[in-house]
């Protein structure tokens, strides 16, 4: 079963949460895969690079930075695949993208560690989290939820 955590954003963007999810992702030593539209992917790119300028954070895009790939352990792509060459320790899904259901039932390979980023006051991205949430809580994925607090932080509610 997967580890999925959704991330409910009230003030901030994806774009300005994400470097320092991915921060830490890189100081566990995992890699990450970010799942976005491609429309996205120049400004989450520019996100990671100029959100701590003494940070630095080697990423890649996917149709952009192929040849680089190997060098990349954050890579941004536009698809969901199970793929064991796109394998990653944490996927990250923004802007109503969701992990396929063939990725969460993967029994070959480890299923990463799912991360759901959404704009909580988009009512019909709030509804695809909660309609997810009941779905996976059936099958019996392990799912915590955190709402941002602009002063708290990230406060887990569930």
């Amino acid at each position: 079963m997967a580890e999925i955590a959704f991330y409910q954003l009230q003030s901030r963007t994806a774009q300005e949460v994400l470097p320092r999810l991915l921060q830490k992702t890189r100081a566990a030593d995992k890699t990450a895969k970010v799942i976005a539209p491609e429309s996205l992917s120049t400004d989450i790119s520019m996100a990671i690079w100029s959100d701590q300028p003494d940070s630095w954070l080697p990423h890649g895009i996917a149709g952009r930075d192929d040849e680089d790939k190997s060098f990349c352990p954050i890579w941004i792509t536009d698809h969901n695949t199970s793929d064991q060459d796109e394998a990653s320790d944490f996927h990250f899904y923004l802007a109503g993208r969701m992990p396929s259901d063939a990725l969460l039932s993967e029994t070959n390979a480890p299923v990463p560690r799912i991360f759901i980023l959404f704009d909580g006051n988009d009512t019909a991205l709030l509804s695809a989290a909660r309609d997810a949430w009941k779905q996976w809580l059936k099958q019996g994925h392990a799912l915590s939820y955190y709402q941002h607090d602009s002063t708290q932080g990230w406060v887990k509610k569930a």
